[in-house]
């Protein structure tokens, strides 16, 4: 008689498996979501009969991504490296400033001023001074794309950064550790939902920012696509680039999601 010892997931395996659940289960979601969003679509204009010219069905123009895929999809890369340029640009730049000015005061009051400043001003007027000074080129989208998302990464952080009880550290320091080990294991992982929150805001004004910055001057990209488009009446192709911004940005928020999933474990759903 054989005894058959029953295989017990490591750690690692299920997170591996719970990663896999929730990037599959939000990439279902997000599909059912277009889905019914584009038959509740189909039906309100068929309903209502309105010209093709006005507003297209779904149904006149998603067969245009299959005759133009080659022109979308070069536009639709386009426009995602930029944004995830941009965007990781203001990661890199808001969160250890958030922490250098929850650190030191004088940097706060010196900086946050002209930050607000800089963020009240719209980037339509930014975009053409950025243009001026670097030409038509994918550097001015990237640094739309940072400006607009730039603001909430910083704020969310600093809530974060602030939200940490002092008492914590004064523990984690009495107990030997450096203040490496205690920004590590207690002040990082304690501002992580805030930092999250503050990304979640970054990436939809990411996403207007670089269409924004396609609008204003540049050569590719989605924006570029559907100004192209308007200029010459062609509405099918037009909000085929409508529905690509949408798919991209439900692609960066699927990312950013399982990214919080995997730096997060603690707060993950069963």
């Amino acid at each position: 008689m054989t005894d058959q010892i029953a295989t017990v997931p490591t750690p690692n395996a299920l997170a591996a498996r719970l990663v896999r659940a929730g990037w599959l289960w939000t990439i279902v979601n997000s599909v059912l979501s277009i889905v019914i969003f584009l038959a509740l679509w189909e039906a309100l204009i068929r309903l209502f009969d309105v010209p093709v010219w006005l507003v297209p069905k779904p149904s006149d123009f998603l067969g245009r991504f299959l005759v133009d895929y080659p022109e979308i999809l070069r536009n639709a890369l386009a426009t995602s490296v930029t944004l995830a340029v941009g965007f990781a640009l203001g990661i890199v730049i808001a969160v250890p400033l958030a922490l250098l000015m929850v650190s030191v005061a004088a940097f706060e009051r010196g900086l946050y001023p002209i930050i607000v400043f800089l963020n009240i001003m719209p980037k339509t007027v930014i975009g053409p001074i950025l243009i001026i000074w670097f030409g038509v080129s994918p550097m001015v989208s990237v640094l739309v794309v940072f400006l607009m998302c730039f603001f909430p990464i910083l704020v969310d952080s600093m809530l974060g950064f602030r939200a940490v009880d002092p008492r914590l550290q004064y523990i984690t320091r009495s107990m030997g550790a450096t203040p490496w080990q205690a920004f590590r294991y207690v002040r990082l992982p304690a501002s992580m939902g805030h930092i999250f929150a503050g990304l979640r805001i970054g990436i939809v004004k990411a996403v207007e920012g670089v269409i924004i910055a396609e609008f204003i001057g540049s050569s590719q990209g989605l924006g570029f696509m559907i100004m192209r488009a308007s200029s010459f009446m062609n509405m099918e192709l037009l909000f085929c680039g409508l529905v690509a911004v949408a798919v991209v940005a439900l692609i960066f928020n699927a990312l950013l999601a399982t990214s919080e999933r995997i730096m997060m474990p603690w707060v993950r759903p069963r």
